[in-house]
């Protein structure tokens, strides 16, 4: 065991204001698109209370302000509630279902070590590693993560292939 360093994260605004809003962006899209959306916020309001958790009285998707506790809470359950979630996948989902799961257990390890009161060479470490497996799995969750620019061009597009496809219509009585 090494000397503790005196590094302290100040991790509120970055872990848990930061990456916590785009973790649950990038999740809440990856339910939507393989429609488990419904169970995750099922789940969400299920967890029976218990002391120092402050327990949610509406399903994740309807919450629309965070406080410090319930973000705290939220990173205490996401890794459960997302498992539970992504059971009995289909085939197709087996291999997405399983890189997301490794992807969030990474990063919530990480979170976990980041509010260590003081970090040791090994446990900034351990941080690397989990930090290394996040970025290692979190492909699944790129395309919900897209830049600005790349939104712009993505909007362009779909607007582009609709009036295609009306001007197509148009020009061809039968499909009327």
């Amino acid at each position: 065991m090494g000397e503790p360093l005196t590094i302290v994260p100040n991790i509120l605004h970055t872990i848990h204001l930061g990456i916590l809003k785009h973790l649950m962006d990038s999740v809440t899209s990856f339910l939507k698109q393989h429609s488990r959306i419904g169970e995750f916020n099922q789940l969400s309001v299920m967890m029976p209370p218990y002391p120092g958790f402050a327990r949610c009285n509406k399903p994740y998707s309807q919450v629309t302000e965070w406080c410090s506790k319930e973000m705290k809470a939220l990173w205490r359950l996401i890794f459960p509630l997302f498992a539970a979630t992504l059971l009995n996948p289909s085939g197709s989902q087996k291999f997405p279902f399983t890189e997301a799961l490794v992807c969030i257990e990474n990063l919530v390890y990480f979170h976990r070590m980041a509010q260590y009161r003081y970090l040791t060479e090994v446990k900034i470490k351990k941080m690397e590693n989990y930090l290394d497996e996040f970025q290692c799995h979190k492909h699944g969750f790129r395309q919900f993560r897209a830049s600005k620019s790349t939104q712009k061009v993505s909007e362009a597009w779909k607007t582009q292939l609709t009036l295609n496809t009306q001007e197509e219509r148009q020009s061809y009585p039968a499909w009327n």
